[in-house]
């Protein structure tokens, strides 16, 4: 199976930060894992996590990161992210174009990206 890309585990890393009272075992559990399935949709991408069955499942809400935001070269409004758990277990990424535009011609395993967290501009 594929290797996640850096953009997968930044995306995966921040969100694990947002969610502090989870870190510990998200991490752990991504320390097992491998890329199952990866797709660039077009409009994002979606990449399907396999977890080693040894580890922990958590008991944890079913989706994390909307917050979670990276401005991608080549999309002028980047993309947003949301992490999928399926019984405890980390199954699914997804990476969003925030506007609306393609994702179809971008490398997402060599694009150049900056992580950071959606802004509530209305303070």
């Amino acid at each position: 199976m594929p290797d996640f890309t850096k953009l997968e585990l930044a995306a995966l890393r921040s969100i694990f930060i947002e969610t502090s009272q989870y870190e510990e075992g998200l991490v752990a559990q991504l320390a097992g894992a491998s890329v199952a399935e990866r797709e660039n949709t077009g409009g994002g991408f979606f990449t399907r996590i396999s977890v080693a069955t040894a580890s922990q499942p958590l008991s944890c809400p079913r989706t994390f990161g909307p917050e979670i935001y990276a401005d991608v070269e080549g999309l002028a409004y980047g993309l947003g992210f949301v992490l999928f758990m399926k019984d405890g277990y980390l199954d699914l990424l997804e990476g969003y174009a925030v506007g609306y535009e393609t994702t179809a011609l971008l490398n997402l395993s060599a694009v150049k990206f900056t992580i950071s967290r959606f802004s509530d501009d209305s303070d």
